[in-house]
């Protein structure tokens, strides 16, 4: 089978990478502004055991984790609201929660582990067509709500309590980009697996944080970062037989070595 006949069977993993691509680079720039990029590995770690339970359920995987996380991130920003735990203890709580939760399920069921595991490291080249449907609705959704919340989120993001001031409900615009935050993580997970998923999401905003000159521009770059990745880590895996997340993220760790050298040199330059 030759490299176009094997691009033919995957297309729809390269779309679904594409749209998820776009998506968790947009709600990467909101967690690392907030600070909140470990956000992605307690909430990675708790769709672990969604998964987990998931299967032990026989219910559909993705289905029901996206529903699951949900609730997560809700629940996850509701205790960093009330600050009577400082948020990276929250996040360690939520993290250790959802790995013994998959590791008590995995020990009560042998059917299962071999899908289970599937998901530690991602299957972007096999993804059915609910699951593309699925990462093209929460692309339109991110999107849409971004763009409509976009001068709040600026404010929110920037200064909390002139938003405040502003009349914008913080706390609303808060809940609202974690649950985005947390649905879009559990779809990283199909694209890098669940060992690369926060990766995913924070390198593309990382890298685009270093070199953007404005807001807008950290959104836009972080986007066509995230795409580029996808894009030339799939055609690589395609090419050379190696695991598509693997060398997704390889491509985003460039990028952003490659941003960092552009970055310092100007820093030098200009002082």
């Amino acid at each position: 089978m030759d490299f176009i006949e094997t691009f033919g069977l995957v297309y729809q993993g390269f779309l679904a990478g594409i749209f998820i691509a776009l998506s968790c680079s947009m709600l990467g720039v909101y967690l690392l502004m907030r600070r909140l990029s470990m956000l992605g590995a307690g909430i990675s770690h708790s769709a672990f055991g969604g998964i987990a339970l998931a299967f032990l359920l026989g219910l559909e995987p993705m289905t029901f984790t996206l529903i699951y996380t949900a609730f997560v991130s809700f629940f996850i920003q509701f205790l960093m609201e009330r600050k009577s735990l400082p948020s990276d203890t929250i996040l360690s709580l939520f993290f250790s929660f959802g790995t013994a939760l998959a590791v008590i399920i995995l020990s009560l069921t042998d059917s299962s582990g071999e899908g289970i595991y599937s998901y530690l490291f991602g299957s972007i080249l096999v993804v059915s067509d609910l699951e593309l449907y699925l990462s093209l609705f929460v692309f339109l959704l991110s999107l849409s709500i971004l763009k409509l919340k976009y001068n709040q989120l600026f404010l929110v993001l920037f200064n909390e309590e002139i938003a405040k001031l502003k009349n914008i409900n913080t706390s609303f615009i808060n809940y609202l980009f974690t649950l985005l935050a947390g649905i879009n993580i559990v779809l990283s997970i199909k694209v890098a697996g669940l060992l690369l998923s926060t990766s995913f999401v924070a390198l593309p905003s990382m890298t685009a944080l270093l070199i953007a000159r404005s807001f807008l521009q950290t959104f836009l770059l972080s986007g066509l970062f995230a795409v580029l990745s996808v894009v030339l880590g799939i055609l690589l895996s395609l090419a050379y037989d190696i695991p598509p997340s693997g060398a997704i993220v390889m491509i985003m760790i460039l990028l952003f070595l490659l941003s960092f050298f552009i970055h310092a040199v100007k820093t030098r330059k200009g002082s």
